[in-house]
Protein backbone atom coordinates (compact mmCIF):
# COMPACT_ATOMS: atom_id res chain seq x y z
CA UNK A 1 0.00 0.00 0.00
CA UNK A 2 2.84 2.37 0.80
CA UNK A 3 4.46 1.54 -2.52
CA UNK A 4 1.26 2.35 -4.41
CA UNK A 5 0.80 5.60 -2.50
CA UNK A 6 4.35 6.72 -3.28
CA UNK A 7 3.96 5.93 -6.96
CA UNK A 8 0.71 7.91 -7.16
CA UNK A 9 2.35 10.91 -5.48
CA UNK A 10 5.35 10.72 -7.81
CA UNK A 11 3.05 10.47 -10.83
CA UNK A 12 1.08 13.55 -9.72
CA UNK A 13 4.34 15.51 -9.26
CA UNK A 14 5.52 14.41 -12.69
CA UNK A 15 2.29 15.47 -14.41
CA UNK A 16 2.26 18.76 -12.52
CA UNK A 17 5.83 19.58 -13.54
CA UNK A 18 5.22 18.63 -17.17
CA UNK A 19 2.07 20.79 -17.39
CA UNK A 20 3.72 23.70 -15.56
CA UNK A 21 6.79 23.55 -17.80
CA UNK A 22 4.64 23.47 -20.94
CA UNK A 23 2.66 26.53 -19.77
CA UNK A 24 5.87 28.37 -18.86
CA UNK A 25 7.32 27.58 -22.28
CA UNK A 26 4.41 29.25 -24.07
CA UNK A 27 4.52 32.17 -21.61
CA UNK A 28 8.23 32.55 -22.41
CA UNK A 29 7.54 32.41 -26.16
CA UNK A 30 4.82 35.06 -25.95
CA UNK A 31 7.46 37.57 -27.02
CA UNK A 32 8.52 37.27 -30.65
CA UNK A 33 12.23 37.48 -29.92
CA UNK A 34 12.04 34.35 -27.79
CA UNK A 35 9.52 32.57 -30.01
CA UNK A 36 12.01 32.14 -32.85
CA UNK A 37 15.56 32.85 -31.72
CA UNK A 38 18.27 32.83 -34.35
CA UNK A 39 19.62 29.51 -33.15
CA UNK A 40 16.26 27.71 -33.30
CA UNK A 41 14.15 28.95 -36.15
CA UNK A 42 10.89 27.09 -36.83
CA UNK A 43 10.25 25.24 -40.03
CA UNK A 44 7.28 25.98 -42.23
CA UNK A 45 5.57 22.81 -41.01
CA UNK A 46 5.99 23.86 -37.37
CA UNK A 47 4.53 27.30 -38.04
CA UNK A 48 1.40 25.83 -39.71
CA UNK A 49 0.82 22.99 -37.19
CA UNK A 50 -2.09 23.00 -34.78
CA UNK A 51 -1.48 24.68 -31.40
CA UNK A 52 -3.21 21.81 -29.61
CA UNK A 53 -0.91 19.25 -31.23
CA UNK A 54 2.11 21.40 -30.37
CA UNK A 55 0.96 21.63 -26.75
CA UNK A 56 0.54 17.85 -26.53
CA UNK A 57 3.94 17.33 -28.17
CA UNK A 58 5.64 19.73 -25.75
CA UNK A 59 3.83 18.14 -22.81
CA UNK A 60 5.06 14.67 -23.82
CA UNK A 61 8.57 16.04 -24.30
CA UNK A 62 8.63 17.42 -20.75
CA UNK A 63 7.14 14.15 -19.51
CA UNK A 64 10.09 12.25 -20.98
CA UNK A 65 12.50 14.86 -19.64
CA UNK A 66 11.21 14.58 -16.05
CA UNK A 67 10.55 10.82 -15.95
CA UNK A 68 13.53 10.29 -13.62
CA UNK A 69 11.27 11.52 -10.79
CA UNK A 70 9.79 7.99 -10.64
CA UNK A 71 12.85 5.97 -9.56
CA UNK A 72 13.19 2.57 -11.19
CA UNK A 73 15.52 1.60 -8.34
CA UNK A 74 12.53 1.86 -6.00
CA UNK A 75 11.34 -1.56 -7.19
CA UNK A 76 14.75 -3.09 -6.52
CA UNK A 77 14.87 -1.49 -3.08
CA UNK A 78 11.42 -2.77 -2.19
CA UNK A 79 12.27 -6.29 -3.40
CA UNK A 80 15.38 -6.30 -1.20
CA UNK A 81 13.31 -5.08 1.74
CA UNK A 82 10.73 -7.86 1.20
CA UNK A 83 13.48 -10.47 0.95
CA UNK A 84 15.15 -9.32 4.17
CA UNK A 85 11.77 -8.86 5.86
CA UNK A 86 10.89 -12.49 5.19
CA UNK A 87 13.62 -13.56 7.64
CA UNK A 88 11.68 -11.92 10.48
CA UNK A 89 8.80 -14.35 9.88
CA UNK A 90 11.17 -17.27 10.43
CA UNK A 91 12.57 -15.62 13.56
CA UNK A 92 9.13 -14.91 15.05
CA UNK A 93 8.70 -16.92 18.26
CA UNK A 94 4.90 -16.64 18.00
CA UNK A 95 5.07 -18.67 14.78
CA UNK A 96 7.36 -21.36 16.26
CA UNK A 97 5.84 -24.86 16.64
CA UNK A 98 7.29 -26.59 19.69
CA UNK A 99 5.80 -30.05 19.07
CA UNK A 100 7.62 -30.51 15.75
CA UNK A 101 10.51 -28.13 16.56
CA UNK A 102 9.85 -26.18 13.38
CA UNK A 103 9.80 -22.49 12.67
CA UNK A 104 7.75 -20.70 10.04
CA UNK A 105 9.17 -21.27 6.56
CA UNK A 106 8.88 -18.52 3.95
CA UNK A 107 8.86 -19.90 0.41
CA UNK A 108 8.32 -16.55 -1.33
CA UNK A 109 9.53 -13.04 -0.59
CA UNK A 110 6.05 -11.70 -1.36
CA UNK A 111 4.55 -13.48 1.65
CA UNK A 112 4.76 -10.53 4.03
CA UNK A 113 3.26 -8.27 1.36
CA UNK A 114 0.36 -10.68 0.83
CA UNK A 115 -0.24 -11.09 4.57
CA UNK A 116 -0.25 -7.32 4.93
CA UNK A 117 -3.24 -7.11 2.59
CA UNK A 118 -5.39 -9.44 4.74
CA UNK A 119 -8.13 -7.53 6.55
CA UNK A 120 -10.65 -10.27 7.40
CA UNK A 121 -10.32 -14.00 8.01
CA UNK A 122 -13.41 -16.13 7.44
CA UNK A 123 -13.82 -19.80 8.26
CA UNK A 124 -16.58 -22.37 8.21
CA UNK A 125 -17.40 -25.15 10.67
CA UNK A 126 -15.17 -27.75 9.01
CA UNK A 127 -11.50 -28.38 9.66
CA UNK A 128 -10.25 -25.37 7.72
CA UNK A 129 -8.37 -23.82 10.62
CA UNK A 130 -8.51 -26.77 13.02
CA UNK A 131 -6.67 -30.04 13.38
CA UNK A 132 -8.83 -33.15 13.01
CA UNK A 133 -7.67 -35.89 15.38
CA UNK A 134 -10.03 -38.88 15.36
CA UNK A 135 -10.00 -41.59 18.04
CA UNK A 136 -11.75 -44.95 17.98
CA UNK A 137 -14.34 -45.24 20.76
CA UNK A 138 -16.75 -48.11 20.07
CA UNK A 139 -18.34 -50.14 17.30
CA UNK A 140 -21.26 -52.47 16.69
CA UNK A 141 -20.58 -56.00 15.41
CA UNK A 142 -23.52 -58.26 14.64
CA UNK A 143 -25.82 -56.07 16.72
CA UNK A 144 -23.57 -56.04 19.80
CA UNK A 145 -21.73 -52.92 20.94
CA UNK A 146 -17.98 -53.27 21.53
CA UNK A 147 -15.50 -50.95 23.17
CA UNK A 148 -11.71 -50.90 23.20
CA UNK A 149 -10.47 -51.58 26.72
CA UNK A 150 -6.71 -51.79 27.27
CA UNK A 151 -6.09 -52.75 23.66
CA UNK A 152 -8.83 -55.41 23.62
CA UNK A 153 -12.18 -55.36 21.85
CA UNK A 154 -14.63 -55.92 24.71
CA UNK A 155 -18.44 -56.18 24.64
CA UNK A 156 -20.10 -53.33 26.46
CA UNK A 157 -20.65 -54.27 30.09
CA UNK A 158 -17.66 -56.64 30.37
CA UNK A 159 -14.45 -55.68 32.14
CA UNK A 160 -11.46 -57.38 30.54
CA UNK A 161 -9.21 -57.99 33.51
CA UNK A 162 -8.92 -61.79 33.55
CA UNK A 163 -5.29 -63.07 33.35
CA UNK A 164 -6.08 -65.55 30.56
CA UNK A 165 -7.55 -62.97 28.25
CA UNK A 166 -6.79 -63.07 24.54
CA UNK A 167 -3.40 -61.43 24.05
CA UNK A 168 -4.19 -60.47 20.47
CA UNK A 169 -7.07 -58.19 21.43
CA UNK A 170 -10.24 -60.16 20.61
CA UNK A 171 -11.66 -60.66 24.06
CA UNK A 172 -12.57 -64.06 25.44
CA UNK A 173 -16.13 -63.96 26.70
CA UNK A 174 -15.52 -65.24 30.23
CA UNK A 175 -17.47 -63.79 33.13
CA UNK A 176 -20.89 -62.19 33.17
CA UNK A 177 -21.98 -58.63 32.58
CA UNK A 178 -23.63 -56.54 35.22
CA UNK A 179 -27.24 -57.54 35.79
CA UNK A 180 -28.61 -54.07 35.00
CA UNK A 181 -27.06 -54.00 31.54
CA UNK A 182 -29.71 -53.85 28.78
CA UNK A 183 -28.09 -56.70 26.82
CA UNK A 184 -27.04 -58.96 29.70
CA UNK A 185 -29.36 -61.75 28.48
CA UNK A 186 -27.60 -61.78 25.11
CA UNK A 187 -24.21 -62.13 26.78
CA UNK A 188 -25.50 -64.75 29.16
CA UNK A 189 -26.83 -66.72 26.18
CA UNK A 190 -23.46 -66.51 24.47
CA UNK A 191 -21.70 -67.67 27.60
CA UNK A 192 -24.02 -70.66 27.85
CA UNK A 193 -23.49 -71.60 24.20
CA UNK A 194 -19.75 -71.41 24.62
CA UNK A 195 -19.79 -73.78 27.56
CA UNK A 196 -21.92 -76.31 25.74
CA UNK A 197 -20.54 -76.06 22.19
CA UNK A 198 -17.09 -74.53 21.54
CA UNK A 199 -17.88 -74.35 17.82
CA UNK A 200 -20.28 -71.46 18.38
CA UNK A 201 -17.58 -69.47 20.17
CA UNK A 202 -15.37 -69.59 17.08
CA UNK A 203 -18.31 -68.42 14.97
CA UNK A 204 -18.76 -65.37 17.20
CA UNK A 205 -15.03 -64.62 17.14
CA UNK A 206 -14.94 -65.12 13.36
CA UNK A 207 -17.51 -62.36 12.94
CA UNK A 208 -15.46 -60.03 15.12
CA UNK A 209 -12.31 -60.89 13.20
CA UNK A 210 -14.11 -60.46 9.87
CA UNK A 211 -15.26 -57.01 10.94
CA UNK A 212 -11.72 -56.00 11.88
CA UNK A 213 -10.36 -57.36 8.58
CA UNK A 214 -12.87 -55.22 6.70
CA UNK A 215 -11.76 -52.19 8.66
CA UNK A 216 -8.09 -53.07 8.07
CA UNK A 217 -8.50 -53.54 4.31
CA UNK A 218 -11.11 -51.03 3.09
CA UNK A 219 -9.15 -47.80 3.17
CA UNK A 220 -6.52 -45.67 1.41
CA UNK A 221 -4.08 -45.55 4.34
CA UNK A 222 -0.35 -45.69 3.62
CA UNK A 223 2.55 -46.79 5.81
CA UNK A 224 5.72 -44.85 6.50
CA UNK A 225 8.24 -45.87 3.84
CA UNK A 226 11.02 -46.24 6.42
CA UNK A 227 9.07 -49.06 8.08
CA UNK A 228 8.65 -51.14 4.92
CA UNK A 229 12.31 -51.88 4.32
CA UNK A 230 12.78 -54.64 6.94
CA UNK A 231 13.48 -58.20 5.82
CA UNK A 232 11.08 -59.73 8.36
CA UNK A 233 8.18 -57.52 7.43
CA UNK A 234 7.35 -53.92 8.07
CA UNK A 235 6.12 -54.44 11.60
CA UNK A 236 9.44 -55.80 12.88
CA UNK A 237 12.37 -53.62 13.86
CA UNK A 238 15.49 -55.45 15.09
CA UNK A 239 13.36 -58.42 16.03
CA UNK A 240 11.11 -56.30 18.28
CA UNK A 241 7.52 -55.59 17.37
CA UNK A 242 6.94 -51.87 16.87
CA UNK A 243 3.68 -50.10 15.97
CA UNK A 244 3.41 -49.00 12.39
CA UNK A 245 3.12 -45.34 11.52
CA UNK A 246 0.13 -44.77 9.26
CA UNK A 247 -0.55 -41.82 6.97
CA UNK A 248 -3.94 -40.98 5.45
CA UNK A 249 -5.73 -38.03 3.91
CA UNK A 250 -8.77 -38.95 6.00
CA UNK A 251 -8.30 -38.91 9.79
CA UNK A 252 -11.32 -41.24 10.07
CA UNK A 253 -9.62 -44.00 8.09
CA UNK A 254 -6.38 -43.57 10.01
CA UNK A 255 -8.13 -43.88 13.38
CA UNK A 256 -10.00 -47.03 12.31
CA UNK A 257 -6.90 -48.76 10.91
CA UNK A 258 -4.93 -47.92 14.04
CA UNK A 259 -7.72 -49.28 16.23
CA UNK A 260 -7.83 -52.53 14.23
CA UNK A 261 -4.06 -52.91 14.55
CA UNK A 262 -4.24 -52.45 18.32
CA UNK A 263 -6.79 -55.24 18.76
CA UNK A 264 -5.14 -57.81 16.52
CA UNK A 265 -5.64 -57.12 12.78
CA UNK A 266 -2.58 -55.17 11.60
CA UNK A 267 -2.46 -53.67 8.12
CA UNK A 268 1.14 -54.25 7.00
CA UNK A 269 1.17 -52.65 3.55
CA UNK A 270 0.40 -52.97 -0.14
CA UNK A 271 2.40 -55.25 -2.44
CA UNK A 272 1.49 -54.84 -6.09
CA UNK A 273 -2.23 -55.46 -6.40
CA UNK A 274 -2.45 -57.13 -2.99
CA UNK A 275 -3.03 -55.84 0.53
CA UNK A 276 -1.35 -57.58 3.43
CA UNK A 277 -2.58 -57.88 7.01
CA UNK A 278 -1.56 -59.83 10.07
CA UNK A 279 -4.69 -61.27 11.65
CA UNK A 280 -3.99 -62.43 15.20
CA UNK A 281 -0.32 -62.81 14.25
CA UNK A 282 -0.93 -64.74 11.03
CA UNK A 283 0.05 -62.97 7.78
CA UNK A 284 -2.68 -62.91 5.14
CA UNK A 285 -2.86 -61.42 1.67
CA UNK A 286 -5.95 -60.15 -0.14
Amino acid sequence: RSMNSFLIIYLIILLFEAILSTILKYAWQAEEKWDEPWYNEKTEHERNSSKILRFISDFLAFLVLYNFIIPISLYVTVEMQKFLGSFFIGWDLDLYHEETNQRAQVNTSDLNEELGQVEYVFTDKTGTLTENEMQFRECSINGIKYQEVNGKLTPEGFSEDSPDGNRHGLVRLFGFPTINHPRWKVFYFRESIKKTNPKHESEFLNKEELFLKAVGLCHTVQINADQTDGADGPWQANGITSPLEYYASSPDEKALVEAASRVGVVFTGISGDSMEVKSLGKPERY
